[in-house]
């Protein structure tokens, strides 16, 4: 037995001194200063040690959680001495693996790279050096990763966090225009399924990050909503609104057959007002008769282009035409722009001035309703002068994925935590109402942020929750007429189905 021992590692001996170099790196990047589109807070982050294991071809990546440098340096490693040593340059920037870098508005847990996954499909198909307490569920993330997750609820990391995140605003507009990307601008110091381009807390890499502020935490929102919100479906509540976009997978106009149908769903939930974007898609024909034979109100949008103040003259004229032959009895308001400001379609003081000349004209052909415009809680913050915009209320629309420190479950406190820092920032002479909000059930993992079925709901649930129903909620179906966007979330609000 002995000399068979002797035997066996003699030979396991000569396999390690033949094997081909192996080198092993370890790198920690410089430290990284962020501003939160969405939460209003700078924060300075530090990127995991990352170690690179290179053997016979083969490239394995794992995140050191006890490393313990904390300043930028690169060292370098390797065995089989008769190799020559390979080094690397200090100044060589690696990204960690896609793990959660905090919490970005989205319900699920503030993962500093500590998530217990108890029951949900974290997918992973490269090598992996994993401490996932993961209690019945796939690992699935599709790129090298040392994570420690726990989180309740589907992980599906989907890729490595993209470089490059100009997130565009949320823009889910007309067919007409160009489809966009959701807005990831909360207020900065925080959206929307809209536009901003995020840091992440990697060092060279443009991603979403926000940091939620003690002001978004807190307290009582103000919010109100003209119309009241139903109970119904098997979530025991439905928003005040939902989002619904006339147009088909393609991009084309849905017959009217179909939109009456889509309606029938949304009346059947218990929903009672419907938010479109636009007059587009002979949406004045399809959408406001349906709705008027279902008894839904509509919020309906003018939808200023990149052309500007002059984008909506045509659309305004078409809305009065319709009042005229029918009356405003199906509107329940009017909303003049969606992030035009954020997209930089206009200046603000060239939207108080549109604002003023079509809520005249509006009300010279007899409507009495009510009038605002919606931006992420970010446009508001950097331009406090749309606070006294001649509108009856403000609109926003804070978006928890898009802030890395949030996740599924915290999106309620997000969103409400938004609403009281705009009613700071503007004071207390009109209501903040969320005019859109929402979770994704698909796309790439961004913070403690992780799209899926069983998060979506958590979060939109959460938000309902804590803003008493008063929301309109992005969006009825999945948008596949949008791109997927950067984070591969675009397409995937659709959010109806919790409530059937």
């Amino acid at each position: 037995m002995k000399f068979s021992s002797i035997a066996i590692a003699l030979n396991l001996a000569q396999a390690i001194l033949a094997a081909p170099v192996v080198i092993t790196r370890q790198h920690t990047a410089d430290a990284v200063t962020v501003t939160d589109t969405y939460s209003t807070t700078t924060n300075t982050h530090t990127a995991p040690t990352v170690e690179i294991l290179v053997s016979d071809g083969a490239t394995y990546t794992y995140t050191l959680t006890d490393a313990t440098v904390t300043e930028a340096t690169t060292f370098t490693s390797y065995i089989n001495k008769d190799a020559d040593p390979v080094t690397s340059s200090p100044t060589t920037t690696l990204a960690p693996s896609n793990t959660p870098q905090g919490d970005n508005n989205d319900n699920n847990d503030n993962n500093d790279n500590n998530n217990n996954n108890n029951g949900g499909d974290q997918s992973s198909s490269a090598a992996q050096s994993t401490d996932n307490n993961n209690n019945g569920g796939d690992q699935s993330t599709s790129a090298p990763q040392s994570t420690d997750n726990n989180n309740a609820g589907d992980q599906s990391s989907s890729a490595p966090q993209p470089t490059d995140n100009n997130n565009n605003n949320n823009n889910n507009g007309p067919a007409s225009s160009t489809p966009a990307e959701t807005s990831s601008s909360t207020s900065q110091t925080p959206s929307s399924t809209t536009s901003n381009a995020q840091s992440s807390d990697v060092q060279t890499t443009d991603a979403p990050s926000s940091s939620t502020s003690d002001d978004q935490t807190t307290s009582s929102s103000s919010t109100s909503s003209t119309s009241s919100s139903t109970s119904g479906g098997n979530s025991g509540s439905v928003p005040s609104a939902i989002v619904y976009s006339p147009y088909n997978k393609d991009g084309t106009c849905k017959v009217n057959d179909d939109v009456k149908s889509d309606l029938q769903q949304i009346s059947g939930v218990g929903i009672k007002v419907i938010r479109i974007y636009g007059t587009d898609c002979n949406s004045i024909q399809t959408v406001l008769p349906n709705a008027v034979s279902l008894g839904l109100k509509v919020n309906q949008g003018f939808w200023i282009s990149s052309s500007g103040s002059s984008s909506i003259t045509d659309s305004v004229q078409d809305i009065i035409d319709y009042a005229k032959e029918n009356s405003w009895d199906v509107f329940d308001f009017l909303t003049i722009g969606n992030e035009a400001v954020q997209s930089g379609y206009i200046s603000v003081s060239d939207l108080k001035s549109l604002i003023t000349s079509v809520k005249g004209k509006l009300q010279s052909n007899g409507y009495n309703g009510k009038v605002t415009t919606s931006e992420p809680p970010v446009t508001f913050q950097e331009n406090p002068d749309l606070c006294s915009a001649d509108v009856d209320f403000l609109g926003i629309q804070p978006h928890p994925y898009f802030d890395q420190n949030s996740s599924a479950k915290t999106s309620g406190s997000f969103v409400k935590g938004q609403v009281d820092l705009i009613k700071k920032v503007c004071g207390s002479d009109k209501d903040i109402v969320v005019t859109e909000t929402g979770y994704p059930h698909k796309g790439i993992q961004n913070g403690g942020n992780i799209p899926s079925e069983s998060n979506q709901r958590i979060a939109v649930e959460g938000i309902l929750k804590e803003l008493d129903n008063q929301i309109t909620l992005l969006s009825t179906f999945d948008d596949f007429w949008k791109q997927p966007g950067s984070y591969g979330i675009e397409q995937s609000f659709g959010a109806l189905s919790i409530f059937e």
